[in-house]
């Protein structure tokens, strides 16, 4: 996930006025709620991004997008976003913050890229090795990356577990080259 140093700073923040009201997992809900439907309906999108639009016009819209119950915390952001002309980043906030929903939770994702496909029963006993030795519940996402030959990487948390035979061609390689 690539994210921006603005997009971290808007889902942090948003992600401790939720967790100080608690609403973390309403918040989240309706946050991954609304990314579907901006994904559905990219005119939306693209309705509050114009610049042409006045911010005023862009907020009333909001106010008639929600329904009644919708949290006034996520109202009111996403209000900001559009005052702020920051609205283009929700997709990366709405990451961010789920990612951080989820690490509050205890679950962590891991990527698992390999050369072909792993098995459903090759990702549940990975899971169940990781789940142990992370004392975290895991959630895989699996990638295909023919460029790794054979074996497979981990990347979670900012860590990276390479268990390619890329790699460990390269390692040989190294080790040839040095003596």
């Amino acid at each position: 996930m690539n994210t921006t140093l603005v997009s971290v700073r808007y889902a942090r923040a948003l992600f401790e006025l939720a967790r100080q009201s608690g609403e973390l997992a309403s918040t989240d809900q309706w946050l991954t709620h609304f990314s579907e439907e901006t994904k559905r309906y990219p005119k939306m999108s693209s309705l509050m991004q114009n610049p042409i639009i006045a911010t005023d016009e862009k907020n009333a819209f909001l106010e008639k997008l929600f329904p009644a119950g919708t949290p006034a915390l996520l109202k009111n952001f996403l209000k900001v976003l559009v005052e702020k002309r920051r609205f283009l980043l929700f997709p990366e906030i709405r990451d961010t913050f789920h990612a951080m929903f989820e690490r509050q939770q205890g679950i962590l994702e891991v990527e698992l890229l390999s050369a072909t496909p792993f098995s459903e029963k090759l990702q549940e006993k990975l899971k169940q090795v990781l789940g142990l030795k992370l004392r975290s519940e895991i959630r895989i996402v699996p990638r295909t990356e023919p460029s790794l030959l054979g074996g497979f990487l981990l990347r979670f948390a900012g860590k990276e577990i390479d268990c390619s035979f890329k790699n460990r061609f390269y390692e040989i390689e190294q080790q040839l080259l040095t003596c």
